[in-house]
């Protein structure tokens, strides 16, 4: 009798960890820069549960991204932010929330003529999704994480803009004593206005804007924030030349780890107490 129970305890131990796996349910805060090809998206999960999307890239295939990051039984999304509304950011948000119960939507909202876009905000009024509008007033807190918008610094709701990179929020995501800079798609101009400003811009981790590309990451920038590790989301031998070499080179001179999804594949960072470790998910 005593040894069935035993070979019962270590039978439910198994199973449980092997449920536990199979449930993928993290144990710490984890940062998936998903392989999207030539686009963003970027999911964070928190250990006590919430998953928060930023960007959705450029079509479907961040559903099966996400397919193989969440469990089957993990179909909720807390918090979904859209940087800015060019293709590549926007069009796979519109599956992923006709299959994703949303809790809330950010938005940055300038004036622009995009079909994605506009089915995007469709898809949030027909579902009555509560939505708002980027600025640095409204910061957001799940569990450890903190997530605190540095820009825009006034919404951008319903202006054009000649560049709407230039539109996206940056968003400082703190876990305990490590901080990432996120910063969708801004440029040169957005990032002289954060260090003008005199914001606290410094982090661990650096989400290069734009891909990377040589109208952003100026050396100024790089600086103030004084990352140890760049991570670049681009498509494997796309058009725009991403991410440039004048980038690759900065982030060389000062000793940055570089990571990019069109060489690795998902980028999946790992925080624990003794720090991050990223692991490549090609």
């Amino acid at each position: 009798m005593k040894r069935s129970l035993v070979l019962l305890s270590v039978l439910l131990a198994v199973l449980l960890s092997g449920t536990h796996a199979w449930l993928k349910v993290p144990t710490t805060f984890e940062m998936h820069m998903l392989d999207v090809g030539q686009g963003d998206a970027i999911l964070l999960r928190t250990e006590t549960g919430e998953n928060i999307l930023i960007d959705g890239g450029p079509g479907s295939s961040v559903l099966e991204e996400l397919g193989e990051v969440l469990s089957p039984f993990d179909r909720k999304l807390d918090l979904v932010i859209l940087t800015h509304p060019h293709e590549d950011h926007v069009a796979g948000l519109v599956p992923v929330l006709e299959r994703f119960e949303v809790g809330e939507v950010v938005l940055s909202a300038p004036e622009y003529n995009n079909q994605a876009y506009e089915a995007l905000l469709e898809e949030i009024k027909r579902q009555d999704i509560p939505y708002s509008f980027a600025d640095d007033d409204y910061d957001f807190a799940f569990g450890d994480l903190e997530l605190d918008v540095l820009f825009p610094f006034e919404p951008f709701t319903g202006d054009g803009m000649d560049n709407v990179n230039n539109a996206s929020p940056v968003i400082k995501a703190t876990w305990g004593e490590v901080d990432v800079l996120l910063t969708g798609d801004v440029e040169m101009e957005v990032e002289a206005a954060l260090l003008v400003a005199g914001l606290d811009i410094e982090a661990d981790i650096l989400k290069a804007g734009h891909h990377g590309s040589k109208s952003s990451s100026t050396e100024a920038f790089l600086e103030a924030v004084s990352a140890g590790m760049i991570l670049i989301s681009c498509g494997v031998g796309n058009d725009y030349g991403h991410p440039h070499a004048e980038t690759l080179e900065k982030a060389g001179d000062l000793d940055m780890e570089v990571h990019r999804t069109d060489l690795e594949g998902r980028l999946s960072v790992i925080f624990g107490e003794e720090g991050y470790e990223v692991r490549p998910e090609r």
